[in-house]
């Protein structure tokens, strides 16, 4: 189920946002957030919408409490600090309203307090416990999990969520895994990391999916990636008990250690295209002679690591010229110029890479026995045909970058010249647009983008894309 928390300041607003929030299973009306609320008016709240009721009030006023009761509320939702005693009572005078007892740590997710926590509100007997926590790592959702699991194996209702960006798995997840509600925002939303109902239900559609099968992209940063619509439209196109999210991961280690029998398959983004490598369990033959991979998949408990990049990209570059025998330069060494320099030296391109570490470019050049240099050698190159970003240069929220300048575009480039660029935050880059005034045929990375997932879409589902 998915509950939306009405946070507005005055009664009228509340009416009005109870209103708009048709989507919703369950309506929160969170008291503490409304300047003009009294039992008068507290009863205009609960008629005013024909959903079911949670009613929250962290200022902990126990005749409005009582009064939401006398209301028949479906829920009244409890802090852990409202007092023992005072709780006990209340649950004692429930009738015929369901009592959620919570606990919230703002600031960390600390396994040892919540499991203390989770043990002391369950002694209370409530219908629900209630635990939130604050997200530091991706792998502090592990924790919550592990609660939702503890609670199904003890036959308890929880609701168990982490709050921030890093917990926003949770709240996606946690109701796929037993968790009683999620919750989903509308407007600015009562907590950090709170996702709008319309993602909820129609792209991830955790109303219609049963302990699905997950796959999702692992980067940092991740927020800007689109990959979720596209996959996750492809397993509802197909009717697929599968999901498809986004981890924000800090260390690759701790995370498939944490994961693995959690996820079946996996994109892999910047900065993690090399290090996943070590941790996998088997690596395509392709992904290994590019020293890279994209997508991971799951075998008998076995992770085997591919790439898909290769292929993506240059389907996007022969879509716009041929390679064989042209004059290429790349900006980049990284995991996407690796995949990206390996195709163009199987289409038999004459490739340099250019790079502002010196270094990385000379070690990949040489795996790839190609020329490489350093940026500052972009003035004395010529009649280039086909000029490659691959790097984050240019993507969103850094805009107005470009990894070369104008006027040098305008001399390296012959009349001819194709400019790709692997970054799709913006569709048109700085890059793109000053090569289109130039006169060049230019290819955007959501062409590239488009054409890798399609190629991940058969390895995760094992069916043919259009």
């Amino acid at each position: 189920m998915i509950a939306i928390p009405i946070v507005a300041s005055s009664v009228k607003e509340a009416i009005k946002d109870i209103e708009k929030a048709r989507q919703a299973d369950l309506i929160e009306l969170r008291l503490d957030f409304i300047k003009d609320i009294n039992e008068k008016n507290l009863e205009k709240l609960i008629r005013s919408t024909k959903k079911k009721t949670i009613v929250t009030d962290r200022k902990n006023r126990i005749n409005l409490i009582n009064r939401a009761i006398e209301l028949k509320a479906n829920l009244i939702d409890l802090d852990i600090s409202t007092g023992e005693k005072t709780i006990k009572k209340i649950i004692q005078n429930k009738k015929q309203t369901k009592i959620i007892v919570s606990f919230h740590n703002f600031k960390k997710t600390n396994k040892k307090e919540l499991t203390k926590k989770y043990n002391q509100i369950n002694k209370l007997n409530p219908d629900i416990i209630k635990i939130a926590a604050k997200a530091n790592s991706i792998d502090d959702n592990i924790t919550i999990f592990n609660l939702i699991d503890k609670a199904k194996k003890e036959n308890k209702k929880i609701i168990a969520l982490c709050m921030g960006e890093m917990g926003q798995i949770s709240r996606i997840l946690g109701p796929l895994m037993g968790s009683y509600l999620t919750f989903a925002k509308q407007g600015n939303g009562s907590a950090p990391g709170q996702l709008d109902i319309d993602t909820l239900k129609n792209i991830y559609r955790i109303h219609k999916l049963n302990r699905p099968k997950v796959f999702g992209l692992v980067g940092n940063p991740v927020s800007h990636s689109k990959g979720f619509i596209i996959h996750n439209q492809n397993f509802k196109n197909t009717k697929s008990n599968k999901i498809y999210i986004n981890f924000l991961v800090d260390n690759i280690a701790l995370f498939i250690k944490n994961y693995k029998q959690i996820i079946s398959g996996l994109s892999i983004t910047i900065p993690f295209k090399t290090q996943i490598i070590p941790h996998l369990d088997k690596v395509d033959k392709t992904a290994k002679n590019i020293g890279a991979v994209n997508t991971v998949i799951k075998k008998n408990n076995k992770l085997i690591g591919y790439n898909t990049d290769v292929t993506g990209a240059i389907k996007a570059i022969e879509s716009k010229t041929k390679i064989k025998n042209k004059k290429v330069l790349m900006i980049g060494a990284g995991g996407v110029a690796r995949a990206i320099g390996y195709g163009i030296i199987q289409k038999k391109g004459n490739l340099t890479i250019l790079n502002r570490t010196v270094e990385k470019a000379r070690k990949l050049a040489k795996e790839l026995k190609c020329k490489s240099g350093s940026l500052k050698k972009l003035n004395i190159l010529k009649d280039i045909d086909i000029i490659i970003n691959a790097t984050s240069i240019g993507m969103v929220p850094n805009i107005n970058k470009t990894p070369i300048k104008k006027q040098i575009l305008k001399k390296i480039i012959n009349k001819n010249a194709v400019v790709f660029d692997s970054v799709y935050t913006p569709k048109n880059t700085k890059l793109l647009k000053e090569s289109k005034a130039l006169n060049c045929r230019i290819v955007g990375g959501d062409i590239m983008f488009i054409n890798q997932a399609k190629e991940q879409l058969k390895i995760f589902t094992g069916r043919k894309t259009k």
